[in-house]
């Protein structure tokens, strides 16, 4: 069994390191490997950002699978490329663990646009094209066709071919009490296609949005849990 774990996309790769590391660190506190891999274009990876795209994020994945059993697991939009892997049913998924997934892509176009302009407004700069066709996002010069790509990419309608052998786990991470409609609809549309789905709700510091100083210890260990369920 291979352990591999999908990045999240722009500055959230980085603040979310921290998250990574503590994960890896509790698997091999278990004797285990959890291989981490960057896309094309992002940390120690070859390529420039601009060249991006839903393709080659499908493409990286893809060829750090390879078609042999794994257990996924996934940080915001890397668990929606996890997900999206599963759904296109290229290899054997035994289990697939998704923190805090991006369900809907255009809502997460939005969300990554606002805070592009909280931060042109404390910078007192525009987030002007660099050039035709790319918008800067967070410091990444990124295509237009990406972002198009992205706010097209949905949760909801890859459930329908959607498959895991064992079970899947959505954890969300919030200070409110109850798990987001949308997480339990996509529960409901899996639980429906007979798939094994936990969902919890773990109260934590949105990680993903800063780096906190924060004890991971419950959810990697969780997690880690999930992985032998």
């Amino acid at each position: 069994m291979r352990y591999i774990y999908c990045h999240p996309l722009f500055d959230e790769r980085k603040c979310a390191h921290r998250f990574s590391y503590q994960l890896s660190q509790t698997f091999r506190a278990a004797g285990l490997i959890l291989e981490r891999f960057d896309y094309r274009g992002t940390g120690e990876a070859k390529g420039e950002f601009a060249d991006v795209s839903i393709e080659t994020l499908r493409e990286d994945v893809e060829g750090v699978v390879s078609g042999e059993q794994v257990c996924l697991i996934g940080v915001r939009f890397g668990a929606s490329l996890a997900f999206d892997y599963c759904s296109r049913c290229l290899g054997p998924v035994r289990n697939l663990i998704l923190v805090e997934p991006i369900i809907d892509g255009c809502d997460y176009v939005d969300y990554l646009f606002r805070k592009q302009h909280v931060k042109d407004l404390m910078t007192n700069k525009s987030s002007l094209l660099y050039d035709d066709g790319f918008k800067n996002i967070e410091g990444y010069k990124t295509s237009i066709n990406f972002l198009e790509q992205l706010k097209n990419f949905s949760l909801t309608a890859a459930a329908e071919n959607f498959s895991v052998e064992n079970s899947v786990s959505i954890i969300q991470i919030s200070n409110l009490s109850k798990v987001n409609p949308r997480i339990i609809a996509l529960a409901k549309l899996l639980e429906g296609g007979n798939q094994h789905v936990f969902v919890e709700n773990m109260k934590l510091p949105l990680f993903w949005e800063r780096i906190p100083d924060t004890d991971y210890t419950e959810l990697t260990g969780k997690i880690r849990g999930r992985c032998r369920d």
